[in-house]
């Protein structure tokens, strides 16, 4: 394997670890968007926002890679 095939896999591979990270704390943070309140929702909202970010950024990379490694 190449050293640029190594890097991109490398980086495929991290998009992926961190959109399955990010969609499990979504999933997790379901009851506290349910259930707080006040100053304790905007936090978590906030924080949603942040994962959202991670989640659109590690996806298009991932689409980019799987869409490379198919050509």
């Amino acid at each position: 394997m190449s050293e640029l095939d190594r890097n991109i896999y490398q980086r495929g591979q991290q998009a992926r670890d961190n959109l399955v990270s990010a969609l499990r704390e979504c999933g997790e943070l379901a009851d506290a968007v349910e259930h707080f309140e006040d100053q304790e929702l905007l936090d978590v909202l906030l924080y949603l926002d942040g994962l959202r970010f991670v989640m659109a950024e590690s996806g298009q990379l991932l689409q980019g890679v799987v869409r490379g490694s198919e050509g």
